[in-house]
């Protein structure tokens, strides 16, 4: 299906502006509509990752919402990650 090009930058906009679930949720909504269940279409037409819109086509098929972890990312504190660490160590040269 070809799109007008102002609609697909509309789509592109909207999905940059939501976050997780209702981001998925919402793309999963396009690609039922537009790209006929196809996440690959998706991807190709829409630059979206496919792995997202699958999961997003997963999410509204079974009414189950995955939860993200974004606690889980990132650097840990370094007490979380040597417990057994020295507090108040000495800096060289003092």
């Amino acid at each position: 299906m070809i799109l007008a090009q102002t609609v697909l930058a509309t789509f592109k906009d909207a999905s940059e502006k939501l976050t997780g679930h209702r981001k998925r949720d919402f793309i999963a909504s396009v690609t039922e509509d537009y790209f006929d269940r196809s996440a690959r279409k998706a991807e190709t037409v829409m630059g979206w990752n496919r792995h997202s819109v699958q999961l997003g086509l997963n999410e509204r098929r079974t009414g189950l919402i995955c939860v993200d972890n974004y606690q889980a990312r990132g650097r840990h504190k370094t007490e979380q990650v040597l417990p057994n660490a020295r507090s108040g160590y000495p800096l060289p040269g003092r």
